[in-house]
């Protein structure tokens, strides 16, 4: 009993450490938060457990990630499903969907304040993360995690219906609409913690599919 009593307590602690750490680092960015900010602020006596618990910093970020990607993916995952299952093959803004929809269902399905897309923001130029915005084919990469493969599925599709775009602009394009979509949606979920007067989800959507699509669509400028 006594050692599932200290497992049960270990995933409770590095729970709590990571909902602690992911509000500091959306709050105030991944540099200006230590460990042992992060330890004492989850009310840890030993201000050593976020190093114990996750070895670094960014062992720490990719356990945030870690976690909250699998609801994210698990989204992803229905809407891919369901292009797949249809007859026709799937356009532009379905595409968008993908990578639009989920997080902005992250935001707003459990009607409780979240710090997920305000964490991505800030992290996503951090060294250890090859741009999580930016499918990798392979799905492997040694400087982070691998990508979903809803996300990879998106990567190949918008790639097969861009064939105009030369692979360095493509490349820099599907950058560009993450970088995009990460930054508006913090942006939203902070509205959404601070203000009444955030527009509602089916608009954050619909506008973010349309600028996203645009960017994408537009002329290649040595066309």
């Amino acid at each position: 009993m006594a050692a599932v009593s200290e497992t049960v307590d270990t995933r409770g602690t590095r729970a709590k450490l990571i909902d602690v750490a992911e509000r500091l680092f959306a709050e105030f960015g991944v540099e200006s938060v230590s460990l042992r900010t992060v330890g004492i602020e989850a009310g840890q006596r030993n201000n050593s457990a976020a190093q114990y618990h996750f070895g670094s910093k960014d062992g720490l970020i990719t356990a945030i990630i870690e976690v909250r990607s699998a609801d994210v993916d698990a989204r992803r995952a229905r809407l891919v499903a369901a292009l797949r299952a249809s007859a026709a093959p799937p356009t532009v803004p379905q595409l968008i969907d993908l990578l639009v929809v989920p997080l902005v269902e992250t935001i707003t399905a459990s009607g409780e304040r979240t710090w997920y897309l305000r964490f991505l923001a800030n992290v996503m130029d951090h060294p250890m993360l090859d741009a999580p915005w930016r499918p990798r084919s392979d799905g492997a990469d040694a400087a982070g995690p691998p990508d979903p493969p809803g996300l990879r599925y998106m990567h190949r599709e918008l790639r097969r219906l861009l064939p105009g775009l030369p692979d360095a602009e493509f490349e820099r394009r599907l950058r560009w609409q993450g970088m995009t979509a990460f930054r508006l949606l913090a942006d939203y979920e902070r509205q959404r913690a601070t203000t009444d007067a955030a527009p509602p989800a089916e608009q954050v959507v619909a506008d973010l599919n349309a600028m996203l699509t645009a960017l994408l669509q537009a002329p290649h400028p040595a066309a």
